[in-house]
Protein backbone atom coordinates (compact mmCIF):
# COMPACT_ATOMS: atom_id res chain seq x y z
CA UNK A 1 0.00 0.00 0.00
CA UNK A 2 1.01 3.56 -0.44
CA UNK A 3 1.58 5.82 2.48
CA UNK A 4 0.54 9.20 0.97
CA UNK A 5 -2.60 8.19 -0.84
CA UNK A 6 -1.10 7.89 -4.34
CA UNK A 7 -2.18 5.01 -6.53
CA UNK A 8 -1.06 3.36 -9.76
CA UNK A 9 2.55 4.38 -9.12
CA UNK A 10 1.85 8.10 -9.49
CA UNK A 11 3.05 10.61 -6.92
CA UNK A 12 0.45 12.12 -4.64
CA UNK A 13 -0.70 15.61 -5.63
CA UNK A 14 -3.24 17.45 -3.53
CA UNK A 15 -6.38 18.60 -5.30
CA UNK A 16 -5.89 21.89 -7.12
CA UNK A 17 -2.15 21.61 -7.51
CA UNK A 18 -2.50 19.58 -10.67
CA UNK A 19 -4.85 22.07 -12.38
CA UNK A 20 -3.14 24.44 -14.79
CA UNK A 21 -4.65 27.92 -14.93
CA UNK A 22 -4.43 29.62 -18.34
CA UNK A 23 -2.14 32.65 -18.54
CA UNK A 24 -4.96 34.84 -19.79
CA UNK A 25 -6.97 34.03 -16.67
CA UNK A 26 -4.02 34.95 -14.47
CA UNK A 27 -3.57 38.20 -16.39
CA UNK A 28 -7.25 39.10 -16.07
CA UNK A 29 -7.20 38.26 -12.37
CA UNK A 30 -4.18 40.53 -11.90
CA UNK A 31 -5.89 43.39 -13.76
CA UNK A 32 -9.05 42.89 -11.71
CA UNK A 33 -7.15 43.04 -8.43
CA UNK A 34 -5.28 46.12 -9.63
CA UNK A 35 -8.54 47.83 -10.58
CA UNK A 36 -10.06 46.94 -7.22
CA UNK A 37 -7.12 48.55 -5.46
CA UNK A 38 -7.25 51.70 -7.61
CA UNK A 39 -11.03 52.15 -7.89
CA UNK A 40 -11.61 54.03 -4.60
CA UNK A 41 -9.12 56.74 -5.60
CA UNK A 42 -10.16 57.12 -9.27
CA UNK A 43 -13.21 59.37 -8.65
CA UNK A 44 -11.11 61.64 -6.44
CA UNK A 45 -8.36 62.01 -9.04
CA UNK A 46 -10.94 62.55 -11.78
CA UNK A 47 -12.62 65.29 -9.71
CA UNK A 48 -9.28 66.99 -9.03
CA UNK A 49 -8.34 66.84 -12.71
CA UNK A 50 -11.67 68.31 -13.87
CA UNK A 51 -11.57 71.12 -11.29
CA UNK A 52 -7.87 71.91 -11.46
CA UNK A 53 -8.56 75.58 -12.27
CA UNK A 54 -10.33 76.03 -8.94
CA UNK A 55 -7.47 74.65 -6.91
CA UNK A 56 -4.60 76.45 -8.65
CA UNK A 57 -6.26 79.89 -8.51
CA UNK A 58 -7.15 80.39 -12.18
CA UNK A 59 -10.88 80.66 -11.45
CA UNK A 60 -10.30 83.24 -8.72
CA UNK A 61 -8.12 85.27 -11.10
CA UNK A 62 -10.79 85.13 -13.82
CA UNK A 63 -13.55 86.17 -11.39
CA UNK A 64 -11.50 89.15 -10.18
CA UNK A 65 -10.69 90.12 -13.78
CA UNK A 66 -14.37 90.01 -14.80
CA UNK A 67 -15.36 92.01 -11.69
CA UNK A 68 -12.79 94.69 -12.57
CA UNK A 69 -14.03 94.83 -16.17
CA UNK A 70 -17.62 95.12 -15.00
CA UNK A 71 -16.74 97.91 -12.60
CA UNK A 72 -14.79 99.80 -15.29
CA UNK A 73 -17.59 99.48 -17.85
CA UNK A 74 -20.24 100.52 -15.29
CA UNK A 75 -18.17 103.52 -14.23
CA UNK A 76 -17.71 104.62 -17.84
CA UNK A 77 -21.45 104.25 -18.49
CA UNK A 78 -22.33 106.30 -15.41
CA UNK A 79 -19.94 109.07 -16.50
CA UNK A 80 -21.45 109.17 -20.00
CA UNK A 81 -24.94 109.18 -18.51
CA UNK A 82 -24.03 112.23 -16.40
CA UNK A 83 -22.65 113.98 -19.49
CA UNK A 84 -25.79 113.30 -21.54
CA UNK A 85 -28.52 113.67 -18.92
CA UNK A 86 -26.87 115.76 -16.25
CA UNK A 87 -26.64 114.91 -12.62
CA UNK A 88 -29.37 112.70 -11.22
CA UNK A 89 -32.02 114.63 -9.29
CA UNK A 90 -31.65 114.82 -5.53
CA UNK A 91 -34.59 115.24 -3.24
CA UNK A 92 -34.42 116.80 0.18
CA UNK A 93 -36.39 114.48 2.37
CA UNK A 94 -36.06 116.70 5.50
CA UNK A 95 -39.16 118.85 6.13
Amino acid sequence: MTEAGASFNRPYKPFGMNVKVPERTLKLAGETLGNLAKSPADPLFKFLEENENVFNGDINYQINKLFAESFTIGSAMRMEDEKMNGMPPSFDMHF
